[in-house]
């Protein structure tokens, strides 16, 4: 008995083709997308935009206070400022005596027995460099236009004439005058601000605010 063979019509094979090539693709986009969704469930990714990036500058330090003009813990006062308005007594230790002559001091004069760093109270810039006969080499330091320091009796000098200077910057090192004595070293610190002379312990309290206006 002959067996009948089937004959399949022309359109069948193309058309299993196409059904098995469309399954397979499918079937990968679901497992791509199931990929896809499993890296952002636990690795999500955060966008940035560059130009957020492209407006961040360097933070410049700002003095929010006032310091002293050292550092050095075993620098004393050895004649504070005169106040005309003081008792007798504080006046009296406020006089400087030099070649039989009492004289008002003008500022604060700080001493110690080894030499110390003198540094710059606040930012500003070096406007005069001079040497006094009696106060020895001098430094002025401008740090607004009503606003000026000046650091006295030092021993040698760190800075030029129109240098800009910072907070704590070393000026110098401090020195000898005629109206100490020579065993020690010392800086006479004077204060202008309206242009006149203040305390300097009354300065160090003041605000930053308060010398710019």
């Amino acid at each position: 008995m002959k067996t009948k063979r089937l004959k399949l019509r022309g359109y069948v094979i193309p058309t299993i083709c196409i059904l098995l090539i469309s399954l397979i693709v499918y079937s990968s986009f679901k497992v791509w997308q199931l990929v896809q969704e499993s890296n952002e469930k636990f690795f999500p990714v955060n966008y940035t935009d560059k130009t957020v990036n492209e407006h961040i500058y360097p933070t410049i330090a700002v003095p929010t206070s006032i310091i002293k003009p050292f550092v050095d813990e075993n620098v004393k006062i050895s004649i504070p400022y005169y106040n005309i308005n003081d008792n007798e007594t504080n006046q009296q230790s406020a006089l400087i005596y030099y070649e039989n002559i009492y004289m008002p001091s003008t500022g604060i004069l700080y001493t110690s027995d080894n030499e110390f760093n003198v540094v710059s109270v606040l930012d500003g810039t070096i406007k005069d460099i001079k040497e006094d006969p009696i106060m020895g080499k001098i430094v002025e330091i401008e740090h607004n236009k009503k606003l000026s320091t000046i650091y006295q009796s030092l021993g040698n000098v760190n800075v030029s004439v129109g240098q800009k200077i910072s907070q704590g910057e070393i000026i110098g090192l401090s020195g000898h005058n005629n109206i100490i004595d020579n065993s020690k070293y010392g800086l006479n610190f004077e204060v202008y601000k309206d242009f006149e002379l203040i305390n300097p312990e009354d300065f160090y309290s003041m605000s930053i605010e308060s010398l710019n206006e």
